[in-house]
């Protein structure tokens, strides 16, 4: 049986340095959230991503705007 789908925010990286500077920064900051490889709906380059809960969206794309960290994208997905 499948668990139930929930929506999530999920940031991928251009490269493997950037996931591990993002899991860092957050868990220093107390960041929701926490690594994963990227789901099968997203393609991105280096196989890493964060996810959070939907609800944290607006709260983890302010956090990588002020720390300025390096991301390739933000999406919303059902996981």
């Amino acid at each position: 049986m499948l668990k139930d789908q929930t929506l999530k925010v999920v940031v991928t990286f251009p490269n493997t340095t950037t996931a591990l500077a993002m899991e860092a920064a957050c868990k220093e900051d107390g960041i929701p959230g926490r690594i994963i490889p990227v789901p099968n709906q997203i393609s991105a380059g280096c196989g890493f991503s964060w996810c959070a809960d939907a609800g944290e969206k607006q709260r983890i794309e302010a956090y990588i705007a002020e720390k300025k960290l390096l991301v390739s994208a933000v999406h919303l997905i059902e996981l």
